[in-house]
This record gives structure tokens, sequence and C-alpha cells, in this order.
């Protein structure tokens, strides 16, 4: 299994590390990605492409998706890529220091609803897939939330769960690129983000063909929402908590 972080050098350090998978032998090959267009669902094929076009960390992702399903061609290696849209841990994350001293949680969404995905829901695809390769081999799935959530919704949800106010800060699109740098995060992550907000305030998520069945269709669950993914404590990284 392949979750691949921003890596300096991607264009390098992934074909090798495919090849090494070949040279070894490696009959599956599951890779965690954004979403990727599928014949299934167009509107989220829609979706895919423009963050692809706009969004350096998921081109570069793309890239390596075209690669793995190649691979196929000259190896023995199948292949199962599990797609998904933003994270809900992704503003405990990206936002983790200024929610904690600041009690502040920023966006540049424009108010509109966004297609959070529990990571829990994406683990749960990943171990139905390596319990059980056969069926999902040499396939693309796209996992999607329960449907949009509007970032102020979010300041409140985690106002309620943590007990403490938690202020929603609505900014533009340059005004919020010009916040982040100020944090000093990596120079990939503030381009990054700055594109993932962008993208954000298309509005593209509120309509209803944004989303799949793909993770009912494999574990036979609903997917979880933003409450149930907080109140999922066992599953997150012991040491951090929020605010």
């Amino acid at each position: 299994m392949c979750s691949l972080p921003h890596i300096e050098g991607w264009a390098d350090v992934f074909p090798s590390f495919l090849k090494a998978c070949k040279d070894k032998k490696i009959e599956h090959f599951v890779k965690l990605s954004f979403l990727r267009p599928t014949h299934d669902f167009k509107g989220v094929a829609e979706i895919a492409r423009m963050y692809r076009d706009n969004v350096p960390f998921v081109s570069f992702h793309g890239t390596c998706d075209d690669l793995l399903e190649q691979a196929k061609t000259n190896s023995r290696i199948s292949y199962t890529i599990i797609c998904a849209s933003h994270f809900m841990a992704t503003p405990l994350l990206s936002q983790g220091d200024l929610l904690k001293k600041d009690h502040k949680f920023i966006s540049a969404s424009y108010g509109m609803g966004v297609n959070y995905v529990s990571p829990n829901d994406v683990a749960d695809a990943c171990v139905v897939v390596l319990l059980n390769q056969k069926p999902h081999r040499n396939k693309v799935y796209n996992i999607t939330g329960p449907g949009p959530t509007k970032d102020k919704d979010i300041a409140k949800i985690l106002s309620k769960r943590y007990g403490t106010e938690i202020e929603f800060i609505e900014m533009g699109y340059h005004e919020y690129a010009k916040d982040i740098k100020k944090r000093g995060l990596p120079k990939w992550l503030i381009r990054d983000s700055a594109s993932m907000e962008r993208m954000k305030a298309h509005g593209m998520d509120e309509l209803k063909e944004s989303y799949t069945e793909d993770y009912h269709n494999i574990t036979g669950h609903q997917p979880e929402t933003f409450e149930d993914y907080l109140e999922h404590t066992s599953t997150m990284r012991p040491g951090l908590t929020f605010p």
C-alpha cells in the first residue's frame, strides 16, 4: 500500500519505487490519491480534471496514478487506486496552531459546501481491498463524504466538540494566501493549500453528482459525518489535542 505525501523530486522517486516493486514481483499495489476521473461518475470526473489542472499536488498524484495504471502492461502488478477529496483531518492539521492558540478557523471557500471525507472511511476501504484483492483489481474508487459541509459549520462543530468558541474567519483568496505564508508553512504547502481553497470556492461540491456510492459499495457502510469523525477518537494519532 502506498500513500504519497509531498515529495521533492517525485518525478524520479515514484517511478523508481514502482520499478523496485516490479523487480520484487509485487502482485498488487494499493495507492491513495485525490479524486480521479472514472466512467461511472461524470460529475466527479469533471471535478477531478479541474483539480488536476489547477492544484500541483493533485497533478503530481494524477501522474503517479497514470504510471501505476500502465504498469500492468509490462509487469505482474495489478492495482487499486482509492481516491478521496478533502480530508476531515486537514483543518486540524493545517490550522492546528491557529485553533489551539487563537481559537480561529480560516477559510477562503466563499461559503460553499465542501466534500470532506473521513480518513477512517478511506482506511476502511483500504482494509477491505487488502483482505480481498481479487474483485478490486485494476479499479479506481472515488470515496466521497456524506454531502457538502460549509467551513463556517465546521467552526461550529469544532466549538461544540472542544467546548470553546472557535471564531470563523472568511477571507478572499489572495488574503488567505498571504495569511498562510505568515504561518511559516513550507512553500509547497502554501501553494497547494491556496489552490485547494480556490477550488472549494467554485462550489462544485454543492452538486449531488459530485458524490459517489463507492464507499458504500466497498464496505457496506455509510460515510462518516464530521461529527462522527471527531467522536471516533480511537483512530486518531495520540498526543494531539485541539484546540
